[in-house]
């Protein structure tokens, strides 16, 4: 069972160099960390204020961050959902062309 572990997560490094994010997903991942961090925090305040403890502040933020490094630190597929489509080599002009 370990062995099968080890393997899929070999294989799925060893693909990794093409699921890489692409730049639209960067801004997805950029804005999803950003609104999540804003939303767990405004919320963490409000209920914060009302119970007059500003430790909840500080345990809404926390599960806030693990939500968001739980969605923003992997690369997902939905993050590579536009692949940037790069150019062919072009000659180098400095070789000789016989």
């Amino acid at each position: 069972s370990n062995c099968a572990v080890r393997d899929y997560y070999q294989f799925k490094l060893s693909k990794q160099q093409y699921n890489t994010m692409d730049y639209e997903g960067q801004k997805l991942c950029e804005d999803l960390f950003f609104y999540i961090i804003i939303l767990f925090g405004a919320i963490g305040w409000v209920y914060g204020y009302i119970e007059q403890d500003f430790v909840y502040v500080f345990y809404a933020w926390s599960v806030g961050m693990v939500i968001s490094v739980i969605l923003c630190v992997p690369d997902w597929p939905f993050f590579n959902r536009h692949p940037v489509k790069w150019l062919e080599s072009v000659p180098d002009r400095r070789t000789k062309q016989s």
